[in-house]
């Protein structure tokens, strides 16, 4: 069987030996689905019922350890191929210049497809079509037709001041798993969407937006967080992953403060420090050639757009108007 997805103009295309080994990305991709008029394909993912094959002998071992659903995991890499590989469990082959991937599932771990080795493959069909995945929220700007990045590490707040934006009327197009694209537009050389997943949910965030907190039930994984669904987000915020919107700014997200919310320029070195570190993966050979590429793409963004640190203040209700005052500002200065 064979589906094929938008991943903002570019396709990729799915074959799947049946829908058990296809359903698990749906998590990713199922509100990205489309029909192909042709069998005109930018990248394509080949998912098979199996042994999962090792890594050759003479592949060089990139990373050796934990993954969420494994104790171990081996990523490894030779020439322009790199393989995910979790022993009887799950591998993944791809090639970003070839722009294949093929994925071996073993029977009884199908939903292995939906795990680290999905985001892999979507990874390099991203790479493959010269986008970048990046980890940040992305939101909409009301009553505009802009859209901004909002950089943290994990367990940093992210989530929570996106959800709290959410609330406050503007558009939520990912909390975690923003993707830029080099697609000139009438505003914007860059354009921003998101992967459709569903956020998780810490309870301190459930507390402090009980909108939000409402659409959550009873059972909380060991680190405090459950999913919300896509369908219950959209019931209460305009959740809208999969749209793209030209990329107006670039927010670093600082400390909390008391009192009043903080958004100031801030050196575009620094957030572009932040922004590696959390985004480029340095291997024992070093940082790998995919890396580099989209290390070059992140340097020309922060270049080209404002960049500001946020500092959220002690009341979160009033914290979207103090970023849509921004945005109004500088549509005042580069209208002028």
């Amino acid at each position: 069987m064979a589906n094929w997805y938008d991943l903002n103009g570019a396709l990729l295309r799915i074959d799947a030996e049946d829908e058990a080994l296809e359903t698990p990305l749906d998590i990713y991709l199922e509100e990205l689905r489309t029909d192909a008029l042709d069998e005109t394909t930018d990248f394509t993912l080949a998912i098979a019922r199996g042994q999962p094959p090792s890594p050759p002998a003479e592949a060089h071992v990139l990373f050796k350890g934990s993954v969420p659903e494994a104790e171990i995991c081996i990523l490894s890499s030779h020439g322009d191929r790199r393989w995910f590989f979790i022993p009887n469990r799950i591998s993944l082959e791809y090639s970003i210049s070839e722009r294949s991937a093929q994925m071996v599932a073993a029977p009884g771990y199908e939903w292995f497809t939906g795990a680290t080795a999905a985001i892999q493959a979507i990874y390099a069909a991203l790479c493959a079509t010269g986008q970048a995945l990046v980890h940040a929220a992305a939101l909409s700007v009301p009553g505009t037709n802009e859209g901004f990045i909002l950089f943290a590490p994990s367990g940093a707040g992210k989530t929570t001041t996106a959800l709290a934006l959410a609330v406050q009327g503007f558009g939520l197009l990912t909390d975690d798993a923003a993707v830029v694209t080099d697609r000139p537009t009438a505003k914007s050389r860059v354009s921003v969407w998101g992967l459709p997943r569903p956020p998780k949910v810490h309870r301190r965030t459930a507390e402090m937006l009980p909108m939000i907190g409402r659409l959550l039930g009873s059972k909380w994984n060991s680190e405090g967080e459950q999913s919300v669904s896509k369908n219950a987000l959209k019931s209460v915020i305009d959740f809208i992953p999969g749209r793209s919107f030209p990329l107006s700014a670039l927010i670093l997200l600082g400390n909390r403060v008391v009192g009043e919310h903080r958004l100031e320029p801030m050196r575009k070195a620094d957030l572009l420090i932040h922004l590696a570190k959390d985004n480029i993966s340095r291997s024992p050979l070093g940082v790998l050639n995919d890396d580099l590429e989209r290390f070059q793409r992140f340097v020309g963004l922060v270049a080209s757009m404002p960049a500001y640190r946020l500092n959220v203040g002690s009341d979160l209700s009033t914290l979207g108007r103090t970023i849509a005052a921004a945005f109004m500002a500088d549509q005042a200065t580069f209208s002028a």
